[in-house]
């Protein structure tokens, strides 16, 4: 069995910059369970386990979807917390550019899933990259207030040219993401 998800990279610009505004926000002191830089993603959709076998259904759907979905171009734009700044449990950084053709990629990967017995999400999707989930409420005023100063934060806009398979791992000394595959975006889109 295998721990998957199906997710965007960000480039190295981006994620530095990521790093910089977590730094900022775990001065804080917050508990805050923060996400490693290196392991900042755009998830399309969760997985959970799935059989070795079925890893390869998985790649040749996101195959077919990647094909006829376009290249985008995204650029991280401020910052909130789910499910509100008073009641932050995830603190995030938010998306603006090509995000109507993220919402279409998406769905186009959740539905075609289905037929592979995976449940649609029940809520609607909200582009977003995690920055760290809230362990408890010591400090919290000065992350919430340390994260409303920051709502002008943005990024160098990126292309996303494909689609990545991950593996999860689960360890100690938190999660551990391996790409299995990856497929290219706009084979197919016109």
């Amino acid at each position: 069995m295998i721990r998957a998800f199906i997710a965007l990279d960000l480039p190295q610009g981006v994620l530095r910059a990521l790093a910089e505004l977590q730094q900022e926000w775990q001065r804080t002191a917050a508990p805050v369970s923060w996400i490693k830089p290196e392991s900042i993603h755009l998830t399309l959709k969760f997985l959970g386990n799935i059989a070795n076998e079925q890893a390869a259904e998985i790649q040749a759907l996101l195959l077919k979807v990647a094909a006829v979905n376009a290249p985008l171009r995204l650029q991280p734009m401020g910052c909130g917390a789910f499910p509100s700044i008073k009641q932050m449990r995830v603190v995030w950084v938010g998306l603006q550019g090509a995000v109507e053709e993220l919402l279409k990629l998406q769905k186009s990967v959740e539905e075609a899933l289905v037929p592979l017995g995976f449940a649609p999400e029940d809520r609607p999707y909200r582009a977003h990259l995690t920055l760290g989930r809230v362990k408890g409420r010591r400090h919290l005023q000065l992350l919430q207030e340390a994260v409303l100063r920051r709502q002008g934060f943005q990024t160098e806009a990126f292309d996303v040219t494909e689609v990545v398979l991950y593996r999860s791992e689960l360890r100690p000394e938190g999660a551990r993401y391996t790409a299995l595959f990856r497929a290219p975006l706009g084979r197919e889109a016109a």
